[in-house]
């Protein structure tokens, strides 16, 4: 990560901790881990002057989290609700894309439903072309190859969402081009952590996304200001500012007390709708500025060839200065080139939002989607099996990072190495591929009565009806050994939040073998520990 990636994430740890009260709650669901987008999401809404409480939701649970009732955007309630799925996770490919473009749709009817039933603004972030070709070279000339699948998937999807004025689409693709292939993906990490893509990626993502959001609430660019030292030779401008004037943009200029001559130029002059020339700090010539165009001081932004910092001087890390700044090179032939390449002019198609009222909730999703008819096309296959000695530390990390859906706090290493004749291994396939282990339970076995000491998934895999088929397949073991009641005992670890609901309106779907009873006990209380 370089440095200057690593100061944003360390300002933005400052903003969470004494920023100003956010005006905006945004929520974020994706197929893989989304949270290294936070940062660079969260500074450049704080920068543009709104500034956001971001929540990331389950990952690979869009269409479930979406569906539910009680899912994740129902339980945020976002203003924005950002849905980012990969291609990588949708399956099979198919004929000229079919099957990718089926997921991608169906996740997006599911987002709509969701955005529409809270009132939110949906983002949703295009899928980039995946990285894996099988034909490596030879991909461009196979008409149904990895390029020309993802290509006519992404367009069936922007054609369905496009024309809604209720969604605003970033595209995957463009962050990692700008980045290059060869440093936009992070296998290793992806393997550890399913964080697909490098910090540079999310930081160019989360550029475009707060460019988008900031034109939505009329908080982008509406009026460049020349500073002082661009004004020296304002020719390699003019052609640019011509563009941007006649574009709708509005231009100023401030300089010192001495450079009147310069904003006097007879070709600059015409092309000016305000100027300040004082001795006065930029900040103060600035704030005149604004009040003179009758703007907002975050609708200014400041062209100059100086490090920002001593043009406005040194900026609060947690407050906004007003405005943004475009840093020129030292080249005066490229700075039209590079002036028309900042995005001044960027606007959004003429539409605005016409759905529902927040909490306003369809009678169905766009496509009739229902989550019961979902979960049942995945599907899912559960096998069990037991955990050896060299497994061990395997399952104790899943049990360790498996936060949502855990009964009771993760056990050590130790404990688990102690038990291994309890413990048993889940194991998870559905329709779009094989999530290996993705669940563990420990049992203590009476003659009476089954202990279930620990039931934990990982993220993956809930909301697919892993859950209660666990519990009954566990129910059924019990009864046919006899015993005659299965005890699931939990505590609440402040995550566990599905874990929880799930245990509160414990339903397995059909008559299991023997009772299946829910107990709440102390988190100190060891495993084992049952009332």
């Amino acid at each position: 990560m370089s440095t200057d990636l690593f100061a944003l994430r360390t300002r933005w740890q400052a903003v969470t901790r004494r920023g100003p009260a956010p005006v905006l709650r945004i929520g974020l669901l994706a197929s893989y881990t989304v949270d290294p987008l936070v940062p660079y999401l969260g500074l450049a809404l704080h920068d543009a002057g709104l500034p956001a409480t971001l929540t990331v939701g389950p990952f690979h649970q869009i269409v479930q989290q979406c569906l539910a009732e009680d899912g994740f955007p129902a339980t945020v309630r976002p203003d924005v609700l950002l849905v980012a799925p990969r291609l990588e996770e949708a399956g099979a490919a198919g004929p000229a894309g079919a099957g990718w473009a089926d997921e991608l749709l169906a996740v997006a009817e599911a987002a709509v439903t969701a955005a529409r039933r809270q009132g939110a603004l949906l983002g949703y972030v295009l899928p980039a072309v995946p990285e894996a070709r099988p034909c490596g070279a030879g991909d461009p000339m196979d008409a149904e190859g990895v390029t020309a699948a993802a290509t006519a998937a992404r367009e069936r999807l922007r054609e369905r969402l496009a024309a809604d004025p209720g969604v605003l689409l970033v595209d995957a693709e463009e962050a990692v081009r700008a980045v290059g292939t060869r440093h936009a993906y992070h296998p290793a990490l992806f393997r550890f952590a399913k964080i697909p893509y490098t910090e540079e990626v999310f930081a160019a993502l989360g550029a475009a996304t707060a460019g988008l959001l900031r034109r939505w609430y009329g908080a982008g660019c509406r009026a460049l200001v020349l500073d002082g030292d661009t004004l020296t030779d304002p020719a390699p401008l003019l052609p640019a500012l011509r563009e941007l004037r006649a574009a709708g943009l509005r231009v100023a200029a401030r300089a010192g007390a001495d450079g009147w001559s310069t904003v006097a130029d007879p070709e600059l002059l015409p092309l000016l709708d305000g100027w300040v020339v004082d001795d006065r700090p930029p900040v103060a010539q600035l704030a005149e500025i604004a009040a003179e165009l009758d703007l907002a001081p975050a609708h200014l932004v400041l062209l100059t060839t100086a490090d920002p910092a001593a043009v406005t001087g040194p900026r609060d890390e947690t407050t906004t200065d007003g405005g943004t700044t475009v840093t020129l090179g030292a080249d005066p032939k490229a700075w039209g080139d590079e002036l028309t390449a900042a995005g001044l002019t960027d606007r959004l198609p003429a539409r605005r939002w016409t759905g529902g009222t927040r909490g306003e909730s369809p009678a169905a999703g766009p496509a009739g989607l229902s989550l019961a008819d979902f979960v049942s096309s995945l599907d899912v296959q559960v096998e069990y099996r037991p955990v050896t000695d060299a497994e061990v530390p395997q399952v104790a990390e899943l049990v360790a990072r498996a936060h949502d859906f855990a009964l009771r706090p993760a056990p050590a290493a130790a404990t688990l190495a102690g038990r291994t004749a309890d413990l048993l291994a889940v194991r998870v396939r559905d329709r779009f591929g094989d999530y290996g282990t993705g669940g563990l339970v420990a049992l203590t076995r009476e003659p009476d009565r089954w202990t279930v000491d620990l039931f934990s998934l990982s993220c993956p895999v809930l909301g697919k009806g892993v859950e209660p088929a666990v519990l009954r397949e566990l129910a059924h073991r019990a009864g046919t050994a006899g015993a005659r009641e299965l005890l699931v005992p939990w505590t609440d670890t402040g995550r566990n939040g599905s874990a929880r609901r799930f245990l509160a309106d414990l339903d397995l779907g059909t008559d299991p073998a023997v009772p299946v009873r829910a107990v709440r006990v102390d988190a100190a209380e060891p495993l084992g520990v049952a009332r």
